[in-house]
């Protein structure tokens, strides 16, 4: 263990909601902490490296025996493995450990949560026509681009949009809007943005935009069809066209444009919600050529709630139907 007295990460820095680290597995294979360690000496460090992740400040373990020993999962043994099982991990200074390691993975995630949400604040002023001061969100950003070039200079994500802007943001700049961060639609990724926002006394513009929703809603998440495949393949679903896709991003998007556009909803995750969409439609699709179904049984003796068995468990999407409401119940 080295001591740097240097916190790797920020205090706020919180990735508990990405459900997995990303893992070299060749950088982990041939490593002297996986080469040289045994069995149990491998399984503390692993186990401290996926601890870590969750915790926060991200990438970081309390540099406490007792605590050390119950995170490991090596109770009574822990004094056995630590010496090697610290490998790697450098004294913050604040009482916590860092892994320099975890540090990149966890900064690198930390920029795309924080980059997100920015885009998501500026996207939502401007469909509002509101102030939203993201000042303290965009310093935050910097700091952890700082972080991670200081760690990791070789960092796929420093050679991204985002991370150049800002490197080159020059310092005591009065405007709180400086950075004017937001994600450019058409290329998907992050980019320069006019900070002013607003278009007051511009109605036929504000006109065209309402007419473009649609086709700003479609701009917010374009995957591609070879990733979109790979996505169904791994949820047991068949492959998709272009143009079916297409069709369902008409009633998708739309309907999942504010959770995107605030950052409520990560790119992981709008791949989630899409497989859940796509199975909840084929669950409301007739029966496969060649199906025998039972005719409908007026004395049948099954429960009223039986009806429900073959329903999807959940359909967040919106009804726009009509019901009837009997004339005795009105």
């Amino acid at each position: 263990m080295n001591n740097s007295k240097i916190p790797l990460t920020p205090k706020e820095c919180d990735v508990s909601n990405f459900p997995f680290m990303p893992l070299d597995i060749d950088r982990l294979l041939n490593s002297e902490t996986w080469i040289l360690g045994d069995d149990s000496e491998k399984v503390a460090s692993m186990t401290l490296w996926l601890k870590s992740w969750s915790q926060i400040p991200a990438a970081s373990i309390p540099n406490n025996d007792k605590m050390l020993a119950h995170l490991s999962g090596m109770g009574t043994k822990w004094k056995k493995v630590k010496d090697h099982a610290l490998r790697g991990w450098v004294d913050g200074g604040d009482g916590r450990l860092y892994h320099h390691v975890v540090a990149e993975k966890a900064l690198e995630a930390w920029i795309e949560k924080l980059a997100s949400a920015i885009s998501g604040a500026q996207g939502n002023a401007k469909r509002w026509e509101i102030q939203i001061d993201t000042s303290e969100l965009e310093s935050q950003l910097c700091d952890a681009v700082h972080r991670l070039k200081s760690i990791a200079p070789q960092s796929k994500a420093l050679t991204k949009k985002i991370a150049k802007i800002i490197e080159s943001r020059s310092g005591g700049d009065s405007n709180p809007n400086h950075v004017g961060i937001a994600t450019d639609k058409r290329e998907n990724r992050i980019d320069k943005n006019i900070n002013n926002i607003h278009s007051q006394g511009e109605p036929e513009k504000n006109s065209v935009e309402q007419k473009n929703s649609l086709d700003d809603d479609l701009n917010l998440w374009k995957p591609t069809l070879d990733q979109i495949n790979a996505w169904r393949q791994r949820a047991g679903l068949p492959k998709t066209t272009q143009q079916e896709f297409d069709q369902t991003m008409i009633t998708f998007l739309p309907h999942y444009a504010p959770q995107i556009r605030s950052g409520r909803l990560l790119e992981n995750q709008v791949y989630s919600k899409y497989i859940n969409w796509i199975k909840r439609d084929n669950s409301n699709d007739k029966a496969p050529t060649g199906t025998k179904t039972r005719p409908v049984n007026a004395n049948s003796t099954k429960q009223v709630n039986a009806a429900w068995d073959n329903e999807p468990n959940t359909d967040d999407r919106p009804f726009h139907g009509t019901v009837e409401i009997p004339e005795g119940l009105r």
